[in-house]
Order: C-alpha cells, then sequence, then structure tokens
C-alpha cells in the first residue's frame, strides 16, 4: 500500500482536488470567501506541482544539476511533498474561520512566485522560465494577492496572526525540506552552502 501511494502521489493530490473542485462547484454560493479561497489555492498547488514535475516538468533535473541533490527515492520526495502540501492548503479549507492557516497558505503563493522567478538568474538559466514559474505567476500569485488584501481589509489578521502564519509557512517546508534532503543521503548542511553559492554566483 505505501509502496502504491509513494509512486502516485501526484496522481493522488489530483484526484482530492478533483474532489475538492467538485465540493466548490456545489458549495460556493455559501461558502466563507476563505474557504473558497483555501479550495481554490489548493487546486492551484496540485496544477503547479504537475507544472515542475510533469508538464513540461524538469525541476527535480534542475535541482540535480544546479545543487548537486540528487534524490535515492524521488517517490519518497514526492510524498514528502504532498504532506508539505496537505498541511498547508489542505488543512485550512476545513478551517476557514482560523484565517492565520489560510493566510500561511497564501503567503506561500508569494514565496512560489518569488522562488520561481530567481531561479531564473541564481541558475542562470538560458529562457525567461523555471519549472513552475506559469502557475506560480498566473495562479497562486493572484489568489494570494487577493486573498492578503481580503484579511488587511475585513482586519481579519493581527501581528500576531500574521506570525504565525509564517512560522506555519516557514515551518512545515522547513521540515519537508529536511526530510527530503537527509533521506536522499546529503547532509543538509551540504544543501544549504550549495543553494548559498548558486546565489552569490
Amino acid at each position: 500500500m505505501m509502496d502504491f501511494v509513494t509512486r502516485h502521489t501526484l496522481d493522488l493530490l489530483t484526484g482530492l482536488a478533483m474532489l475538492v473542485a467538485v465540493f466548490i462547484a456545489v458549495r460556493w454560493s455559501t461558502m466563507p470567501v476563505l474557504q473558497r479561497l483555501a479550495a481554490l489555492f489548493f487546486i492551484g498547488i496540485v496544477a503547479h506541482l504537475w507544472e515542475e514535475e510533469r508538464f513540461p516538468g524538469g525541476f527535480t533535473q534542475l535541482m540535480t544539476d544546479k545543487v548537486g541533490f540528487t534524490a535515492t527515492n524521488p517517490h519518497f520526495g514526492e510524498m514528502v511533498l504532498a504532506a508539505g502540501v496537505l498541511a498547508l492548503t489542505f488543512v485550512p479549507l476545513f478551517l476557514p474561520r482560523v484565517p492565520f492557516l489560510v493566510m500561511a497558505s497564501l503567503l506561500l503563493g508569494i514565496l512560489e512566485a518569488i522562488a520561481h522567478t530567481a531561479a531564473i538568474w541564481m541558475f542562470k538559466l538560458d529562457k525567461l522560465y523555471s519549472p513552475g514559474l506559469v502557475t506560480a505567476l498566473f495562479v497562486l500569485l493572484p489568489l494570494s494577492l487577493y486573498g492578503i488584501s481580503y484579511a488587511v481589509r475585513n482586519s481579519l489578521m493581527t501581528r500576531g496572526k500574521w506570525a504565525l502564519s509564517f512560522l506555519y509557512m516557514f515551518g512545515s517546508l522547513l521540515l519537508a525540506q529536511q526530510l527530503a534532503v537527509r533521506a536522499s543521503g546529503m547532509p543538509y548542511s551540504e544543501f544549504l552552502r550549495n543553494i548559498k553559492s548558486n546565489f552569490a554566483g
């Protein structure tokens, strides 16, 4: 069973995204705005993973070429990534009245747009594209900007809640990244050094 899950992680996430799409199509008019945003963002992040890994794909190969990160079991890395995605973007769907959770996922949308844009010059790519850039800029970023502005306009967040949102996002990403890197056999400190050297270069 676990082998099936690890080999079909993205397919399972896609099935879940389809169920969410049906859910919001049926319940849209009765859903709070933050729940709508959480649902749309989850669907968007699954589309983003498809762009990164499958169509056109190449994100894993990019990391291998530029950072020296080679996953001994890429399926395990996908499963860890999926767990992080579920924690950050699926859980808030059921807790729309806990705004810091929804904002944590929307902060991820801002980060994805920045990271994929920065990757173009950081990794000295030949064209103005890194795998995942289109969905990051034209799906995740607009949802994030709208959702964050909605929260600000309606005074849904305090400074403390924004701090919680950032910590939840950062902690989830850091944990998933560390698990994936360490499972590959690469020391996490070496991974960070390679990122730093690419950034400096």
